[in-house]
Parts: structure tokens; sequence; C-alpha cells
């Protein structure tokens, strides 16, 4: 049990430090690429939070590996070789299974639906090319922001108040009125 305390406690870790690391690039003046990089790192915030909460549930978040007659449960393993050493590790469930094993069959979930669209523009993102910066800023605010609320209440839901991360935010100042005001300003120039 104290292992998966351990790992648990770095998985939270490695979850708020990388939602606040998004949340520090996206309200950081002059940065062209903030949307892409919020929505890549906030994808890697949501897989960490939920990995802690399947190893905090005594869920495995690993890959099975697909054996007919096997009566224990193998899981798959990567094996990487970096500077002549091996490096084996369990092929942890990337998010979109994080959600299908946690949300089962409720594919209506405001908070699914926000983490899949999340994820189709981050493998956007990775895998080949996006628009400009501008306008991807002005169409996915919203979406940005509800993936950081949700992140929150889901952290403070099942780990406790103790580990919310609003406290630590402020509102950054901004020259735009508002995001109408932004976009208007933007038409005219």
């Amino acid at each position: 049990m104290g292992r998966e305390k351990s790992i648990v406690k770095q998985l939270l870790k490695k979850s708020i430090d990388s939602a606040m690391l998004a949340i520090e690039l996206y309200n950081k003046p002059g940065t062209f690429f903030r949307t892409e990089g919020f929505i890549t790192i906030m994808c890697i915030a949501w897989t960490s939070l939920f990995h802690a909460y399947f190893i905090k549930n005594s869920i495995k978040p690993y890959y099975a590996k697909k054996s007919a007659g096997m009566k224990r449960v193998r899981y798959e393993k990567i094996v990487e070789h970096v500077n002549g050493q091996e490096f084996k590790e369990y092929k942890w469930w990337e998010l979109s299974t994080c959600l299908k094993e946690f949300y089962k069959d409720d594919k209506s979930n405001p908070v699914r639906k926000n983490l899949e669209f999340v994820i189709s523009l981050r493998n956007r993102i990775v895998h080949r090319n996006v628009p400009q910066s501008e306008y991807l800023d002005l169409n996915v605010y919203g979406e940005c922001q509800a993936c950081l609320l949700n992140f929150n209440d889901f952290l403070v839901g099942h780990f406790g108040e103790k580990h919310n991360i609003g406290y630590l935010l402020s509102f950054s100042l901004q020259l735009a009125g508002s995001s109408k005001m932004f976009s208007m300003r933007y038409k005219r120039n």
C-alpha cells in the first residue's frame, strides 16, 4: 500500500505542476503558441490525474496483454534503450483510454465531451498542421477555460480541498476589455 500511496503522490504533483505550467504558458504575454501549449500540457495534467485516481482506487491503469487462457492478468511493457541501459516499464493508459475506463457508457458527460474535444485538438496540434494561433485562441478559449475548471473540480472532488489550485491563480491583467472587444479590434486590423 505504501508504494501505491507514493505513486499517487508523485502523479498528483506531476498533474498539478503540469496544470500550473499550462496556465503560466497560456497567460504569458507575447506567446503565440499559447493555446496549443496549454492544450498539450493539460492533456499531460489530466492523464496524470486519472492515473493517480485509478491507482488510489486499486485499478491498474496499464494496458493488459491479450493472451487467451492466462489465469493472471499480465501487462504490456515498454522497453527502451538509452545510453546503453535498458529501461522497462508498464505501458500506461493514454488519456482517451482513461476516459473510457472512468466514464464507461456515459458518453454525454460534459467533462468527458470537453476532454474528447481537447484530445482531438491535441492530436491535431502534435501530429498535423494547425491554422494560425490567433484564430485558435479566439475559438477555443471557452473550451480551455472549461478544461481547467473541470480539472480543478475533479482534483478537489477526488483528492480533497487541500489540492485546490484555485488559490494559486489570479486574474491576469489585459489590455483588451473582453474577448468580444479583442475580437472586434482584431477584425479592424
